[in-house]
């Protein structure tokens, strides 16, 4: 299903031909951070996110995909959900015109569930300014994780 179809790119249902295509690809940063977290090589990080998603998208831009993202529940009955973004470089190409349509996928995915919520390698500066632009609520950098490295605690919260 193609949620946005625009001059740049779409933004599409995610499928596994994504994953094979961008985990050689993804961005140092979110190579990064998914080691740090969890010891996740970036296969492992896109496939689990994919399977663990109730929502999963993908970014493509002439039918190469440059990004994955979603929402996975945190249990059953959960109000909350995880909400990740796992990107190659090609994102840079789509970047105004995907930053000019986040928010409604923000929105989105907080139809589904009124929290939505993760964590953000405190070295990913990029990322963390988006989130803020975005309107994420950002906390105080902690040490958590398999490496016990500073991550910020972020979140979206459904206004009512």
């Amino acid at each position: 299903m193609i949620y946005y179809d625009g001059k740049e790119g779409m933004v599409r249902t995610s499928n596994e031909l994504d994953i094979e295509m961008m985990k050689s690809k993804l961005r140092r940063s979110d190579i990064n951070e998914v080691w740090a977290s969890h010891h996740h090589t970036p296969e492992e990080a896109l496939r689990l996110s994919f399977e663990m998603s109730t929502l999963c998208l993908t970014i493509d831009i002439k039918g190469m995909p440059v990004a994955m993202f979603g929402i996975s529940p945190q249990t059953l009955l959960s109000d909350r959900a995880n909400v990740w973004f796992l990107a190659t470089n090609g994102i840079l190409k789509v970047r105004k015109s995907f930053a000019k349509q986040c928010r409604k996928f923000i929105d989105v995915m907080l139809k589904e569930y009124p929290i939505l919520e993760n964590y953000v390698d405190a070295r990913n500066k990029l990322s963390i300014r988006w989130l803020k632009w975005c309107g994420a609520e950002i906390e105080e950098a902690k040490p958590i994780g398999a490496e016990k490295l500073p991550f910020h605690h972020f979140s979206f919260r459904r206004n009512n």
